[in-house]
């Protein structure tokens, strides 16, 4: 590739420009770092307000678990603890277990009305958004009772 003496004397400049450009910057850094920054300050401040919300979150968590505002289990009409009938029940009485909300009560009776009543309780997991984690959060209680029984 051969090139013409104004495009070589071009070039030379390009090539001198970006040399002198890379040797100010060098001198810059070398000889005139940039000065320290002190975030101490930040640092307070941040600290303060984890610490703030920590408080926050270790109250809130300390007044629900002496209010027992989350019952575990679903109660019947005589007040007693009562599994869920996954087979029967409607979407509000399965909004009322653990980790199941409208979209996923909704799931379950699409799911039962589609395939037909649960034989086990391990074919809730069948359903999508049921894993292994949330099985084993509902398996104590559910039951799986159809109407013939």
């Amino acid at each position: 590739m051969y090139f013409t003496s104004q495009q070589r004397k071009a070039l030379w400049f390009v090539v001198i420009v970006f040399a002198g450009a890379v040797a100010v910057q060098y001198i810059q850094f070398y000889f005139f770092p940039p000065p320290a920054v002190d975030f101490s300050e930040f640092e307070r401040e941040f600290y303060r307000k984890r610490d703030s919300l920590a408080r926050f979150f270790a109250e809130a968590s300390k007044e629900s678990r002496e209010q027992n505002v989350a019952p575990d289990r679903h109660q019947d009409s005589a007040g007693e603890d009562a599994p869920v009938n996954i087979n029967t029940a409607d979407a509000t009485e399965l909004e009322k277990l653990p980790r199941i909300g409208p979209k996923m009560a909704q799931r379950i009776i699409s799911y039962r009305n589609r395939y037909g009543p649960f034989r086990h309780k391990e074919d809730l997991m069948k359903v999508k958004g049921i894993g292994k984690k949330t099985f084993e959060k509902l398996k104590d209680l559910i039951t799986i009772q159809t109407n013939g029984n």
